[in-house]
């Protein structure tokens, strides 16, 4: 693997197999009291997540179309393969300083990889390749991007737990995180649209609807879902219409709709709207020379909102009505003793 900073031990790592977790699992990691459960459940990890990292430095070594070796991609395969050495130079935690120590290590590790998404879809935005077969990359983004997602959200919750105590899953209300969602969107269109009147995002059928969940996820689907809408309504001039939010409650999941009026598109561009680096917004040329939050442009918002729907067995289908709007439905699965969906 010449021009890659690839050891043999990572080779061998990635040959083994992750072992995806419950969601219930999960939520008892950051309720541990005892230290040996802690010392033993950090063991589990520093093995764990050497699997989870060697294993995406082949998923994006093999990537198609000499994507391997744009520069950007190139510094992501780089990153995961130091990584990846990090946790392996770090000693197996024995004890309750070393878990500690671990658990810094992990999370210097987390920081470092905070904006792969804008680097990758910079480094997919050189392809000019018209013979691209982009079901073939948007596959492989997928397995990397779902497994980014349960890396972090291992890391995140021995943090929590390890340095602060915590869990980072607990009770959510959905409606309030909904509302969050609505405040954030309709801030940076007042950013983005240079207008004092933010579009009109309602939410009805508010009932107080609480899941043992990760809040950062759902805050994540939701926000991206309603960016896309108040981008559909800005590019045909219907920022006065209304975006309606609804929230109901299903044997298995919470079901939320999001229907906007920004014209709809044709049914068979659905696969197109979850692939990366598709936009109907002019590219973003340079992630260190914006001067805000990212309202559109990068392409990466409806696949990965999708990804997170998925990690725990939700569903996010959109469904457009060409001429006239979109109607988008978010699933989220209630079982706790789902597993993380990262066996591709």
């Amino acid at each position: 693997m010449k021009h890659f900073n690839i050891s043999g031990l990572l080779q061998s790592f990635s040959k083994k197999k992750i072992t995806p977790l419950q969601r219930k699992f999960i939520y008892g990691l950051g309720h541990i009291n005892s230290s040996k459960n802690i010392i033993e459940h950090s063991k589990f990890l520093h093995n764990e997540l050497s699997i989870r990292l060697s294993q995406r430095v082949y998923n994006l070594y093999n990537l198609p179309y000499g994507l391997p070796l744009v520069p950007e991609i190139k510094n992501v395969i780089n990153l995961y393969s130091e990584s990846f050495n990090k946790i392996q130079s770090t000693p197996i935690p024995e004890c309750s300083s070393s878990v500690e120590d671990f658990t810094h290590v992990i999370n210097e590790i987390k920081i470092s990889h905070n904006l792969l998404e804008e680097i990758i879809g910079n480094g997919l935005q050189n392809l000019s390749n018209p013979f691209i077969d982009y079901d073939l990359i948007n596959f492989e983004l997928n397995n990397f991007f779902m497994s980014r997602i349960g890396i972090r959200t291992l890391i995140s919750q021995q943090v929590e737990k390890i340095l602060h105590n915590k869990s980072i899953i607990h009770e959510c209300n959905i409606g309030a995180i909904m509302e969050d969602s609505i405040k954030t969107v309709q801030d940076m269109a007042k950013i983005h649209g240079h207008t004092e009147i933010p579009p009109p995002i309602y939410l009805t059928d508010n009932s107080k609807n609480t899941i043992d969940y990760i809040p950062g996820h759902l805050f994540y689907i939701f926000t991206e879902v309603l960016k896309n809408s108040v981008v559909a309504h800005n590019s045909v001039n219907k920022l006065n219409e209304d975006i309606e939010v609804s929230i109901r409650e299903g044997k298995d999941d919470f079901i939320i709709k999001v229907s906007d009026k920004g014209g709809g598109f044709s049914k068979k561009n659905i696969n197109k709207m979850l692939s990366y680096s598709y936009s109907t917004s002019p590219k973003i040329k340079s992630i260190n020379t914006r001067t805000g939050p990212i309202m559109s442009g990068l392409g990466f918002g409806l696949p990965l909102a999708n990804l997170y729907c998925e990690y725990f067995g939700g569903e996010l289908n959109i469904n457009p009505i060409e001429g006239y709007g979109t109607d988008v439905y978010i699933y989220i699965h209630k079982s706790e003793s789902q597993l993380e969906n990262i066996g591709f």
